[in-house]
C-alpha cells in the first residue's frame, strides 16, 4: 500500500492493515480533484476585500511545518457563568452550544486538510476560505461571506534563540457565536487571553464573540510593537557605532534592518484599511455596537505602529546618509593630507632637480659647503610650510 500525496512526496506504508475509507475521505478526496475549478469559478457568494502585498520577505523567516502530523483542536465554551475547556479527536463530539454561550476553536497546524475539510463541512466554511486558509503565504485581507467574517493576519516574533524574526500566518473565521482561529505552529501568543477567559477577568466573558475577535487581533498588534521596540535598540546601538568608528559591518547592519522595516510596512499597512471596515455597521451584523470603540482604539495602535515604522526608515536612511557623509569626510582628510606632502615636494623637488642638471659653471658645485646649505635650504622650507600650514589650520 502507498499513499502519494501533491508534492510528489511518496511514503511506503507496506505491512500496514488498511483502513476503509471514510465519508470524510471521499470528500476531501473530491474537494482536492475540484480545486482547479473551484479557483477559475467567477461566481460566487463571496465578496472578497483583498489588500495584497509581497509575501516573501528577504529579512524575515517563514515557520515551517510537520506535514503528516494529526492536529487535534482546542475548544474553549464560555458564558458569563461557566468556562469548560477541551480537545477534541473529533469534531462531531464538540457539543452544541447553548444560546448565550460563545465558543473558540483553536486549530494548530493548518496541514490537516482532513481536520479542515471536516471543518468546513460542519460549520459551512466557504471551499475559496478554506483554501486561503491552506495558502501560508497568502496575504493580509479581511473577507465578508454573508453572515461570516474571514481574516488573514501576519505574526511578526522575534527568536529568542536565533535573533532571527519569524513571520506566521492566523487565519480568524468569525460567524454568529463561534469563533475559529487557524495557526501554523503552536505559540503562546494567546495565552493571556486564555487565562483571562479562564479566571474572567475583563469583559471577554460578558461580551459576545466578536470582542474576543478584538483581544485577539489587539493581542497580535501588541506583538507588533514588541518588535518595533527591538528594531528600537538596534537603532540605538547603530548610532553608537556610527559616532565611534566607521565600519562595513555597521552599513550592512542599517540596510538589513531597512529591509526588515520594509517588510513589517507591507505585512502590517493593509490592516489600516481593514479595522477601519470593521467599524462600519453595514459590512456585517456580526460586530456589535459596543465593540466599535474598541475597533477604535486598535485602529490608533495600528496608525501608530505603522508611524512608528515610517519614523524608523526614515533614521536608516538618515543613517546611510551619516554613514556617507562620515565616509566622504574620511577620504578628504586622506585627500588633504597627501596634498600636503605633495606641496611639500614641490619646492624640495625644484631644489634637487636644479642641482642634477651637472653644468660646469655652477659655483655650488664646486664649493665644499654646498650640499650641506642645500640640505639646510631644504629644511628651512619644509619647516615654514609646515608652519604656514598649521596656521591657516589646514594641517
Amino acid at each position: 500500500m502507498s499513499i502519494t500525496s501533491q508534492n510528489a512526496d511518496f511514503i511506503n506504508l507496506e505491512g500496514c492493515n488498511s483502513i476503509p475509507l471514510t465519508e470524510s475521505d471521499y470528500y476531501i478526496a473530491d474537494y482536492f480533484a475540484d480545486e482547479d475549478e473551484i479557483r477559475n469559478r467567477t461566481r460566487t457568494s463571496v465578496h472578497r476585500s483583498s489588500f495584497r502585498h509581497h509575501s516573501t520577505v528577504s529579512g524575515i523567516q517563514g515557520v515551517e511545518l510537520q506535514p503528516f502530523q494529526h492536529v487535534i483542536p482546542s475548544v474553549i465554551i464560555y458564558d458569563r457563568d461557566s468556562v469548560e475547556e477541551k480537545y477534541y479527536e473529533s469534531l462531531e463530539n464538540i457539543p452544541t452550544i447553548k444560546n448565550g454561550a460563545c465558543m473558540w476553536i483553536n486549530v494548530t497546524g493548518v496541514h490537516d486538510k482532513i481536520l479542515l475539510s471536516n471543518i468546513s463541512r460542519q460549520f459551512k466554511i466557504h471551499p475559496l476560505v478554506v483554501l486561503d486558509i491552506e495558502t501560508n503565504e497568502q496575504c493580509t485581507k479581511l473577507d465578508i461571506i454573508e453572515d461570516a467574517l474571514f481574516l488573514v493576519v501576519k505574526l511578526i516574533y522575534p527568536d529568542q534563540i536565533s535573533r532571527k524574526t519569524h513571520v506566521e500566518q492566523i487565519s480568524f473565521y468569525v460567524k454568529e457565536n463561534i469563533l475559529i482561529t487557524f495557526q501554523q505552529n503552536p505559540s503562546h501568543i494567546f495565552d493571556r487571553i486564555k487565562n483571562r477567559i479562564r479566571q474572567n477577568k475583563g469583559r471577554i466573558r460578558r461580551s459576545k464573540i466578536d470582542y474576543l475577535f478584538y483581544s485577539l487581533v489587539d493581542t497580535i498588534v501588541d506583538q507588533y510593537m514588541d518588535v518595533l521596540d527591538i528594531a528600537n535598540t538596534k537603532l540605538e546601538t547603530i548610532d553608537h557605532q556610527l559616532m565611534q568608528h566607521l565600519s562595513r559591518d555597521t552599513l550592512e547592519t542599517v540596510y538589513d534592518l531597512k529591509r526588515d522595516m520594509l517588510d513589517y510596512r507591507r505585512l502590517i499597512s493593509p490592516l489600516k484599511e481593514i479595522v477601519n471596515r470593521l467599524q462600519k455597521e453595514e459590512e456585517t451584523q456580526i460586530i456589535q455596537e459596543s465593540t466599535i470603540i474598541y475597533l477604535k482604539d486598535l485602529y490608533d495602535h495600528v496608525v501608530q505602529v505603522t508611524d512608528t515604522i515610517d519614523t524608523y526608515r526614515e533614521m536608516l536612511a538618515s543613517f546611510i546618509d551619516f554613514y556617507m557623509m562620515l565616509n566622504s569626510n574620511a577620504m578628504n582628510e586622506v585627500v588633504k593630507t597627501l596634498t600636503m606632502i605633495s606641496t611639500i615636494f614641490i619646492p624640495l623637488t625644484f631644489i634637487t632637480g636644479l642641482y642634477g642638471m651637472n653644468f660646469d659653471n655652477m659655483p655650488e658645485i664646486h664649493w665644499k659647503h654646498g650640499y650641506f646649505v642645500s640640505i639646510g635650504l631644504i629644511v628651512f622650507i619644509t619647516l615654514c610650510m609646515i608652519f604656514y600650514f598649521k596656521r591657516k589650520r589646514w594641517l
